[in-house]
Formats: C-alpha cells, sequence, structure tokens
C-alpha cells in the first residue's frame, strides 16, 4: 500500500516489528501447522496481499485484519478450503507484499536462506498470491506451480511509437512495488543490459503503478500476463500493452518448505482444476477476464 511508502526506512521496519509483535501476542502459542493440523483446527490461515482489485480487494482501503474480501483470488481460495475439507474455514489477514518474504527482524535478506516469519510462526499457512517462481524466493518459501506468465510491458498510448523492443526501456522511469518479479527484473536489467542508461525506478503499489503510466507520470510499468489482460479490460483508458519482455514464467501460490502434504494437496488441486473444463477455476477465470483458465494458459504459451 502507498501508505506505508511515506515512512521513512527506519520508521517503516518498526512498524512492521510491532505489528509482528502485536500477532505474536495475539497467537502466543502459534506454530507452523502441518496439513494434518490444519484439517484438525478446520481453519486454513490465508496471508494476501490486496495488489489489484481484480484479483483481491480488501475494504475499507487501509484495513489490515478486519478486512472484507473480494475478487478472483479471494474465491479461489474459498475452492481450494472445501478441496482440502467441508468443514474449513479460510482466515484471511491482509500483508503489504514484500511482508511475505520478511525474516525475524521485518527485513527482506534476497540472498538469505530463511523461512519467512509469517510461515514459519503459523501465523499464514499459504500466500495465494501469484507468486512468480525466481532465485531468491525459492531459498525461503516453495512455490507450487500454477500457471505460466510472461511480463508485459506497459505504456501510455501516446508514447506507443516510442517502444517498440526492450532496448527502447532503456533510461526510461518505471513504476513498480517493491520485491515484486517486476522489480527483481528491472534491478537485473539495471545490472546488465541497461548498466549504461539503467531505468529509473519509483516504488509504489502495482495498482498505483497502472495509474501512474495512464496518467503520463512515469513512462512505463511492467505486469504479469493474467494482470495485463485485466487491466487493459478495465482499468487502463489511456495506456496499452506494447511487448512481453523476460523469459516465460511459473506462476504460483507460495508455501512453507517444510509443509510437504499441504503442497501435495494444492499440487493435486491446481492439476484437477486445469483439467476440467467445466472446473471451478475455470468459471471463475472466465468471469473475471473472459478467458478461461485453460484458454490462458494456451494463450501464453503461444506467446513468441
Amino acid at each position: 500500500m502507498i501508505m506505508n511508502r511515506k515512512y521513512g526506512p527506519h520508521l517503516y521496519r518498526f512498524k512492521h516489528a510491532l505489528l509482528l509483535a502485536l500477532l505474536g501476542l495475539i497467537h502466543a502459542h502459534t506454530q507452523a501447522r502441518s496439513l494434518s493440523e490444519i484439517i484438525k483446527s478446520k481453519e486454513l490461515r490465508v496471508c494476501v496481499v490486496a495488489y489489484h482489485p481484480d484479483f483481491i480487494r480488501a475494504e475499507p482501503e487501509n484495513c489490515r485484519g478486519n478486512c472484507k474480501f473480494s475478487g478472483l483470488v479471494f474465491e479461489e481460495i474459498q475452492v481450494f478450503s472445501k478441496f482440502l475439507g467441508p468443514q474449513i474455514q479460510a482466515k484471511f489477514l491482509r500483508l503489504d507484499w514484500d511482508e511475505q518474504f520478511f525474516n525475524k527482524n521485518s527485513e527482506v535478506v534476497r540472498n538469505g536462506i530463511y523461512t519467512p516469519e509469517l510461515l514459519a510462526s503459523g501465523k499464514c499457512d499459504v500466500y495465494p498470491n501469484n507468486l512468480t517462481r525466481n532465485e531468491w524466493r525459492l531459498k525461503k518459501l516453495d512455490i507450487i506451480y500454477l500457471f505460466p506468465s510472461r511480463m508485459m510491458a506497459i505504456v501510455n498510448k501516446s508514447k506507443q511509437k516510442e517502444y517498440k523492443n526492450l532496448h527502447d526501456l532503456a533510461g526510461k522511469i518505471a513504476a513498480v512495488d517493491k520485491d515484486t518479479s517486476y522489480h527483481t527484473w528491472l534491478g537485473e536489467q539495471n545490472q546488465t543490459g541497461f548498466k549504461e542508461n539503467p531505468v529509473k525506478i519509483q516504488i509504489i503499489s502495482t495498482h498505483e503503478s497502472f495509474v501512474a503510466v495512464d496518467s503520463g507520470k512515469v513512462d512505463f510499468t511492467l505486469a504479469d500476463s493474467d494482470l495485463a489482460i485485466s487491466a487493459t479490460q478495465h482499468e487502463l483508458k489511456n495506456s496499452s500493452v506494447s511487448f512481453p519482455v523476460g523469459p516465460t514464467e511459473e506462476i504460483g501460490w507460495g508455501f512453507r518448505k517444510q509443509d510437504r502434504d499441504l503442497q501435495a494437496a494444492a499440487q493435486r488441486f491446481f492439476e484437477d482444476q486445469k483439467e476440467r473444463e467445466n472446473s471451478e477455476f475455470n468459471q471463475l477465470w472466465k468471469k473475471h477476464f473472459g478467458i478461461n483458465l485453460i484458454k490462458f494458459i494456451a494463450l501464453v504459451k503461444s506467446t513468441p
């Protein structure tokens, strides 16, 4: 959420350390839980990021633990909870994006090998936030594959002719959220192909990145294919997808590495959903984006 960006780095870390401490008081005896413990408790602890309204919306806008949720991801989790057991209820906690990867000190250490504190403590059983599998994240958690994706460069229509390929992004101003795959990719490009003319990166939320491009405040943003389809259909008035960047990626849900039984259940669930034309996920994707999950996967795989 952009509200967090107004704090200096030290106060920002203190704020999240305080949040984790308060949650620790609420769940003083909470520990990471196995699938059998989840079933026994009849509760699946779901930590979500309201990164875009079409995927998951949290109301009121600045809520944390007492939110009303809606959107595709929210509905997907309801289906998954029923798959685990008819009596299991999903209990939601809202996070900022980078909190998913925080260690005990409320920091993200990209090269560090650790279990994110919210997963290690048992406050979260699953991150269903369409995480891209990349090297630094897989040092901290496992991501069970749901669908492929490509990052798309989104630019204002008034500048569309200026953006024909990857090299046209060098030296421009981009807006992305902190510790997203977009942020990671741009950082890597600034150390390699864009080293002589790096992209200037502004850190704001994903939703606000779209607004910034649409209003002409920044030159471009990046979005995964599913998010790009949603944005161009429902949100962007003055901007459009220009071209794909980077390789095909694998997107999925995040779990604690030790939770093998829960991961295996998610894998079986995803495979079933992707195999059946009339599955709940296919119906939900069709409702939200006008294209079901099977067709979306085929579309991404056909992207050059």
